[in-house]
């Protein structure tokens, strides 16, 4: 069989009858009461089975879990995935195509789990990254439930990395290729989401751009459940001692299998099953000993360090696991990161600096060697403080530049989920107007017609999460059937949306705050023709939290996300004070618009009084990105923007020049430090040569020949004196202490590698 298939085993306690599992298989770990004696393949749907609106075409994969079919969408004429909660230790197929418990016994943990199985999806539905396997909707038939994902073109990373040329993917290009999982990993995580099931058969290479996704979260469970009663998902070597005994789990746990999914990559096989490793450690060869040859020490150590059998002994978060993966990359990880272990050095160079201010404030005191040092620094210090601020001014813009860019790619990704979204949002409406019974209810209007279309509206509602109401408008604006009830009967004749529908134009609105329910939302409303007569208008009204959430995924500590309308009023943005604010000032005309189409429930927008941001931004057909100075924020800011396709709203991400300029800004100054410690040093040989030149001289050249022949005992300069040239001779003998230090620990490394 595979060896990443899905089998079930029950507790090593109380094995029980059944099939063996292949050691290498996903295991679900069931009360041993649950255990079949007969055999557990599940029967798949056949082809051209429906699902509501889904035609199965073919089974993509099976195992213990579940069944993953690939089918179409017949409305929308799409491909998507089709994810079956069929656990094969507790359930069967009957001849009518449903499911049912294998015993009696088993019933109880059978619902349990389709429970936990509609939770997670519903929890997975609001996931928003290019790194995750996107859950489209849930719903339940044939006595079990369904997941409907995103239909992802690629292959496995198992099957993906066996057919690479050894040594063809290198440390930094493997680093490129893992970042933006963990970025994906890191999103579950904070939406208090486990995995569970990490390893190369769950993680896909995309055939398009090369790009990972993580995919089957059929194991998945919120944090503080993981570790609840009920059947678990595990694969032998990927995963952790807490799945097999119940312990704790956290984002520790998926950090495991990820190191596992790394050591099996440079390792060329997966690790020993947690408990085996448990029994015997000391069999345990560490990625550090086998990958020596072909990556940095600091990249192994990480995974060694993610496959620690203590949970505490672990990285208890993805960036921590980052922060040592990219150890030998350091640039790879920004320059802020970069900087941070830098802190501590910087602090005692500046204890040096005070010490040396203090002796400057004597000028009295000062000899005749003192000056002549002093002129020595600054002829040879000025040249290099010129070259330095030359480099920085230089790199500076260079930096500017790339984080100008930057920008622009977030708000491009944003914007282009954004359009995504309202895709689907259309379609839907379309699918809506044109379904039977719609158009002859606002022709022939009847109670019956009413609740048939009203069903049909709140079935689409409770599926997808994005959506707040679905609403249908006779041609005089006034709501016939509506999800919100306390919309029915209203007019909305007034709206602008309602006017372009009648005449035959599908359009989005701007985010607008509601007549009635008084919520925030964006409106897509499409018209409903008979023959080639508009007789209506369905809206759909998107959440504005939806909205909100995919344009926050842009938003770290420096970079703050916004989204504009056509007229250029911002209609998201964190600082709910900026809200329906104009970045300059409307025209009178547009003023009068808004306020007749009451969209924002406010008499007038107020500017924030920013016409250059405007300007750029406004209508813009382009992404770009534009430099200003915010009213807002009261500095220099620059702005990366990219428009939405298929409406008039722009994204835009701005942060500030000082935020991308501070890691510049350290490192000049930890150069200027380094100036100083220079410009020390040269007054200390000016002084020595000063004072007295022959005899310190020839016993650091007797130092530094004992020192060649690594006679470290002979290198040691014997110091009387408490003057200048004394403490240069103790500096020395101090270095001399640590090179042999180093070259001890290098021994005992080589020795401990042998």
């Amino acid at each position: 069989m595979d060896d990443d298939a899905t089998v079930i085993r029950p507790p090593a306690a109380d094995p029980g009858p059944g099939p063996d599992p292949d050691p290498d298989a996903t295991v679900v770990r069931a009360p041993p009461a649950t255990t079949a004696r007969h055999s557990l393949a599940p029967t798949a749907l056949p082809s051209g089975y429906r699902l509501h609106e889904y035609r199965i075409s073919e089974v993509l994969g099976q195992g213990g879990f579940g069944i993953t079919y690939l089918a179409t969408d017949v409305n929308l004429n799409a491909q998507v995935a089709v994810k079956e909660y069929l656990p094969i230790q507790l359930a069967v197929r009957m001849g009518d195509g449903t499911v049912r418990p294998r015993s009696l016994q088993s019933t109880a943990t059978l619902l349990d789990g389709l429970d936990q199985f509609l939770i997670e999806a519903r929890t997975l539905a609001t996931f928003r990254h290019p790194n995750i396997v996107r859950v489209a909707r849930f719903f339940e038939a044939n006595r079990t439930a369904y997941m409907v994902l995103d239909f992802e073109r690629g292959q496995p990373l198992g099957k993906w990395w066996g057919k690479l040329p050894s040594g063809a993917l290198a440390e930094p290009e493997l680093l490129t290729l893992l970042s933006p999982l963990l970025d994906g990993l890191s999103l579950v995580h904070h939406k208090g989401v486990l995995h569970r099931d990490i390893k190369p058969d769950n993680i896909l290479v995309r055939d398009a751009d090369g790009s990972l996704v993580l995919l089957d979260f059929g194991a998945a469970r919120a944090s503080g459940n993981a570790d609840e009663e009920g059947p678990t998902l595990l694969t032998p070597g990927y995963a952790p001692i807490e799945q097999y005994v119940g312990g704790s789990q956290g984002p520790w746990t998926d950090i495991y299998a990820l190191g596992a999914t790394l050591y099996w990559m440079v390792c060329g096989h997966k690790p020993r099953e947690a408990p085996d490793r448990q029994v015997a450690p000391e069999a345990d060869v560490s990625a550090e000993q086998i990958g020596a040859t072909r990556y940095s020490p600091e990249f192994l150590r990480a995974i060694d360090w993610a496959l620690q059998l203590r949970a505490e002994d672990r990285p208890q978060d993805v960036a921590s696991l980052r922060r040592a993966l990219f150890a030998a990359h350091a640039a790879s990880l920004g320059l802020q990161e970069a900087l941070a272990s830098g802190t501590e050095a910087e602090g005692g160079k500046r204890g040096g600096l005070r010490l040396l201010r203090s002796r400057i404030l004597r000028p009295p005191s000062w000899p005749l060697a003192v000056k002549m040092a002093l002129a020595l620094v600054l002829a040879a210090v000025l040249p290099m403080s010129i070259t330095a601020w030359q480099n920085y001014t230089g790199s500076v813009e260079a930096l500017a530049s790339s984080e100008r860019r930057n920008l622009e790619r977030l708000a491009l990704s944003t914007s282009g989920r954004l359009s995504q979204l309202i895709e689907d949002s259309r379609r839907v409406t379309a699918y809506v107007a044109q379904s039977p019974g719609v158009a002859e209810l606002l022709v022939e209007p009847s109670e019956a017609a009413k609740q048939s279309v009203l069903l049909r509206l709140q079935n689409l509602v409770a599926t997808n999460p994005d959506l707040h109401l679905l609403t249908l408008m006779d041609a005089r604006g006034e709501a016939v059937v509506s999800t919100a009830p306390e919309v029915v009967g209203g007019n909305f004749a007034f709206r602008d949306y309602f006017k372009r529908a009648m005449n035959g134009r599908s359009n989005v609105t701007s985010i607008i705050v509601g007549s009635v329910l008084g919520r925030a939302g964006a409106y897509v409303a499409y018209p409903v023709r008979q023959k080639d007569k508009i007789v209506g208008v369905i809206v759909l009204r998107l959440r504005a939290e939806t909205i909100g959430a995919i344009v926050d995924t842009a938003r770290n500590q420096d970079r703050e996300p916004f989204l504009i309308d056509g007229d250029g009023v911002v209609i998201h943005h964190r600082d709910e004070h900026l809200l329906f604010h104009s970045l300059a000032e409307l025209r009178p005309e547009v003023q009068a618009d808004i306020a007749a189409d009451q969209r924002f429930r406010l008499p007038r927008v107020e500017s924030l009084n920013m016409p250059p941001l405007a300007i750029a931004m406004t209508g813009a057909r382009h992404e770009g990105t534009i430099n200003y100075d915010s009213t807002v924020s009261k500095v220099r800011e620059v702005a990366g923007f990219a428009p939405v396709s298929g409406v008039d709203w722009v994204v835009g991400v701005t942060e500030s020049h000082a935020s991308f300029e501070a890691p510049l800004t350290a490192i000049f100054r930890h150069a200027l430090y380094s100036l100083a410690v220079v410009g020390a040093a040269f007054v200390l040989l000016a002084l020595l040569f000063a004072r007295s030149i022959t005899r310190p001289v020839l016993a650091l050249t007797q130092a530094a020949d004992a020192l060649k022949r690594g006679d470290y005992d002979q290198a040691h300069v014997h110091v009387k004196a408490g003057d200048e040239i004394g403490a240069l001779g103790r500096t020395f003998n101090v270095m001399i202490d640590v090179l042999r230090q180093r070259e001890r620990e290098r021994g005992m490394r080589s020795g401990s590698r042998e």
